[in-house]
């Protein structure tokens, strides 16, 4: 965990492409050995740090969401709220999330667990368009990611989550009429583990000299 806290921190100050094993093992405190003992590569440790991070996010969001009402649509919209203002609420994750983009989303996230289920749900209930449930997948998390990229950047407003939910709704075939109250669901609390990588990583006495930028504090 000390070795993914700090891969975290390093990956988001120097970018995913860099090669950071010294650096990691530098900031975790651990010797080059121990180091290999749990990671061959820089990717292996990019992919244990993505998958770990994943985790993380999708437990707290479905937790979460857990008492929304049975509404595939609601919990679509509340949970993509949801990874929004996680994200832009700690600003480490932000970075990391922001430099990894694609590279965060595979088959192996548990987005593509907790995603198709709602959205074929909310097909039989005509609430999505017909399409493929992949294609579907596509807009959202690109929609995210591109948001993600936004608010680090800044100047984003407090509604921008909102914003970007709405938009992508429409885009999956809800109703104008709908959206409002689909985006205007008071967003549930989460819940961030002081065990998590989450909040490990963000806590970490020198994240704050690691990170060169922050995200944007929402603008009126």
């Amino acid at each position: 965990m000390r070795l993914l806290e700090s891969a975290m921190i390093v990956f988001a100050q120097k970018g995913v492409g860099a090669s950071v094993i010294a650096d990691v093992v530098e900031a975790a405190e651990v010797s080059k050995g121990s180091f290999y003992n749990y990671f061959r590569t820089n990717e292996e440790l990019f992919q244990a740090l993505a998958a770990e991070l994943n985790r993380d996010i999708v437990r707290m969001i479905q937790v979460a969401i857990s008492n929304v009402e049975d509404d595939p649509s609601l919990k679509v919209a509340t949970a993509f709220r949801c990874y929004l203002h996680l994200i832009r609420s700690h600003e480490l994750v932000a970075q990391f999330v922001a430099g990894a983009g694609l590279q965060l989303v595979n088959r192996d996230s548990g987005f593509y667990d907790y995603l198709p289920r709602h959205l074929r749900a909310g097909q039989r209930r005509g609430q999505f368009n017909d399409g493929a449930v992949g294609t579907m997948i596509d807009v959202v998390t690109g929609a995210g990611l591109m948001a993600v990229h936004r608010m680090v950047a800044g100047g984003t407003s407090r509604r921008y989550p909102e914003q970007v939910v709405g938009l992508v709704l429409g885009a999956l075939g809800v109703t104008p009429q709908d959206i409002p109250r689909l985006i205007n669901f008071p967003v549930p609390e989460l819940s961030v583990s002081p065990d998590s990588l989450l909040a490990r990583a963000q806590g970490s006495a020198f994240a704050h000299d690691a990170i060169q930028q922050t995200p944007d504090r929402a603008v009126e």
